[in-house]
């Protein structure tokens, strides 16, 4: 089967910008997305759900928000061991399965293979086995369980256990196709390592205080380990008597160990993908770009850096920031963008959000961000599953989901639309209080996002915005009423146009909040942050009743249910009354 997306593949970056093989600059949004793996994984094994029909319910709803595109970095601890060697597990099985659905769906995908981070799983066994609890008790305990995070990329070590593992994961068998990873044509871009720790001075310096360092600490290299970079040092500066300024010395000492973990590494991604994927790393802590981290990463055969944006309006474990003005916040993240140069490099953002909210502008502010900054690929972070959306497990503060955040997910699929249809130079008139281009706004009253072009319209809440020509119209997707249709619900809609007499309806139902999102502060800052939904109540709850909902632009004379195909008829003013679910409206 070829892949069929909304861009031919391979891409390919020319002077700074992503073309596709037909020579069209690739604009892609969606999510990160992590069913396959750590919470999401777990959550839904332990509530009994179908990790693969739970895939395709969640891919359902991308196409209704416009995803084209996920962005995920595995788990590397929860399917290798020791040495790095895959271990073949159910993780692994989910993980095929989701890549063999986006490739039937068009949605394109950025693989990161090691993310490095711990995973709830080690927390669980642990918990569940106490002093019965051993390395062996799991089936895989991956090989960065022994590595700090910053000795990942210059350990021999750590890195002959990427290489095995790069190796074993690029030619394996998929369980769900029999199609090794590196034969699918919608994987378009490989990250090597998820926000690396490029080689600093601390290295240099005792080993931190676990106690009054706070828990990044823990992620930095510590006795024989942190030694073992000493040496390294001391051996390079043996090897370089007549550089006396120490801070140059320092810097190429890092572009040689560089130069060493990209020389590794990138050629096992060649070897398989051949020029067929753009290699991305990511450019720096808190996105900036120092000069010695562009001058290597520009000498390796990398093609696109890799950025985030998060607007942490009260620190990365807030409560509700709900009242905060994110359109301040974002303004501050474009001029930061703006001073940056990216040189030769295409830019992917790899993560983005505003955390601790549940509005949707503060994403369409990031989206016109991106924008004009000529971001070309870009995945939230990171979209909550359906099956446990109700609990807001895993990453308390991102929270998005098409039934449990209405307002927000109406929002990112509009905030899409304005990141594909704007480009580098389109004014954003900004105010404090609003930002809007050609055809879009962005209000932080009422949490308000419309984008429409010729064919599409959406909004995010209650408007009485022109819909321009109706008969072009293909989608209308939103919450709340405008001059294309009216619902008195809170949930999501979705129209799309199936011929001159037939619309499609997806309705969602009606959604309340019953606790906060967040959950307070009462879980660890930076914690792995594992709820176990068996003994924590929802955060919110869907009304499964009937709303009204009638197209004002367009006469429906019945609707049919797809779910059983009962036919319903409106009132004498077109209004139908609607329990939530899938129809046909005939004109």
């Amino acid at each position: 089967m070829n892949f069929a997306g909304s861009f031919t593949v391979p891409f390919h970056v020319r002077d700074g910008v992503i073309y596709d093989a037909n020579d069209r600059k690739v604009k892609l949004w969606g999510v990160n997305y992590y069913v396959p793996f750590n919470h999401n994984f777990y959550n839904l094994e332990e509530l009994g759900k179908d990790h693969f029909a739970a895939i395709d319910e969640d891919i359902r709803h991308f196409r209704l928000l416009g995803v084209d595109f996920i962005r995920m970095h595995l788990y590397d601890r929860e399917i290798t061991d020791r040495h790095g060697n895959i271990v073949e597990n159910k993780n692994l099985a989910v993980f095929d399965y989701l890549v063999e659905q986006c490739a039937q769906n068009g949605i394109y995908l950025m693989i990161t293979p090691t993310v490095w981070w711990n995973t709830v799983k080690t927390q669980i066994m642990m918990e569940r086995f106490y002093a019965f609890w051993n390395i062996g008790a799991q089936d895989a305990f991956g090989f960065s369980n022994y590595y700090a995070n910053d000795a990942m990329l210059w350990d021999p070590d750590a890195i002959a256990c990427q290489q095995n593992y790069l190796e074993q994961l690029f030619t394996r068998a998929s369980t769900s196709s029999g199609k090794r990873l590196s034969e699918y044509e919608n994987v378009v871009a490989i990250e090597l390592f998820n926000e690396p720790r490029y080689p600093n001075r601390y290295l240099l310096e005792p080993d931190p205080d676990l106690n009054s360092n706070g828990m990044m600490a823990a992620t930095r290299p510590r006795g024989e380990q942190r030694q073992l970079f000493v040496r390294m040092w001391q051996a390079f500066t043996t090897e370089h008597p007549d550089e006396k300024d120490e801070d140059r010395r320092f810097s190429l000492f890092s572009a040689q160990l560089m130069q060493r973990y990209f020389g590794a590494l990138l050629p096992i991604v060649r070897k398989h993908f051949g020029q067929r994927v753009l290699t991305a790393q990511h450019i720096g802590s808190e996105s900036t770009f120092p000069g010695t981290t562009k001058a290597f990463i520009e000498a390796a055969d990398i093609d696109a850096s890799t950025l985030c944006t998060y607007l942490n309006v009260h620190s990365f474990d807030a409560v509700n920031t709900d009242d905060c003005n994110h359109l301040t916040y974002a303004a501050k993240w474009l001029d930061k963008f703006a001073s940056i140069d990216f040189g030769r490099l295409g830019k992917i953002a790899y993560e983005f959000n505003a955390t601790a909210t549940t509005n949707g502008y503060p994403l369409a502010a990031i989206a016109a961000i991106y924008a004009q900054l000529d971001v070309q690929l870009a995945a939230y972070f990171t979209y909550t599953p359906a099956a446990i959306a109700a609990w807001n497990p895993g990453w308390l503060v991102h929270y998005l989901n098409i039934a449990h955040t209405p307002s927000r997910a109406a929002g990112f699929a509009a905030a899409g639309d304005i990141f594909r249809q704007h480009n580098p130079g389109d004014v954003i008139a900004m105010t404090p209080e609003a930002w809007s281009g050609n055809n879009y706004a962005i209000e932080r009253k009422n949490d308000f996002v419309f984008s429409r072009d010729n064919r599409v319209f959406r909004y995010s809440g209650d408007n009485d915005i022109d819909p321009g020509d109706i008969a072009a119209l293909r989608v209308v997707s939103g919450r709340g009423s405008s001059r294309f249709v009216a619902s008195n619900g809170n949930g999501f809609y979705h129209l799309a146009r199936q011929d001159a007499a037939t619309w499609q309806l997806s309705l969602f139902p009606r959604q309340h909040y019953v606790i906060s999102p967040e959950r307070s502060r009462q879980y660890r800052s930076m914690a792995n942050r594992y709820i176990n939904c068996l003994q924590e109540p929802p955060v919110s709850i869907l009304r499964e009743e009937r709303v009204t909902f009638t197209m004002k632009a367009f006469k429906v004379t019945s609707a049919t249910s797809l779910a059983n195909g009962s036919s319903i008829a409106p009132d004498q003013n077109g209004t139908l009354l609607l329990k939530p679910g899938e129809y046909l409206l005939h004109l």
